[in-house]
C-alpha cells in the first residue's frame, strides 16, 4: 500500500519537505527532523545544500515499519472498555 504513494514519483530521492505533500499530510517535516536527531529517522539521509533528502526505497521501508493498518477495527476502540 505504501508503495502506491510513490508509484508515480519520478526521482529516486525525496526531500524532507516533500514527504508532507506526498503522504497527504501524514508525516510532518518536523517529525522526521526530530526522529533523525534521535537516530530513529529514515536511513540514508543526505544533504543537497541545506535541504535534507532520503532515498525513496528507505522512505517506503520507514513508513511500512511505522504504520499499522487495522482492517478489523469497528470504530477504533474495539479492545477498550469504559
Amino acid at each position: 500500500m505504501i508503495n502506491q504513494i510513490f508509484k508515480n514519483w519520478r526521482s529516486p530521492f525525496i526531500t524532507r519537505d516533500q514527504l508532507y505533500e506526498v503522504t497527504g499530510g501524514l508525516i510532518h517535516p518536523r517529525t522526521i527532523r526530530n526522529l533523525d536527531s534521535l537516530g530513529q529517522g529514515i536511513k540514508g539521509k543526505f544533504f543537497i545544500g541545506r535541504k535534507v533528502a532520503y532515498p525513496v526505497e528507505e522512505v517506503i521501508n520507514f513508513l511500512e515499519s511505522r504504520f499499522h493498518l487495522d482492517f478489523n477495527s469497528k470504530g477504533g476502540n474495539n479492545d477498550k472498555k469504559r
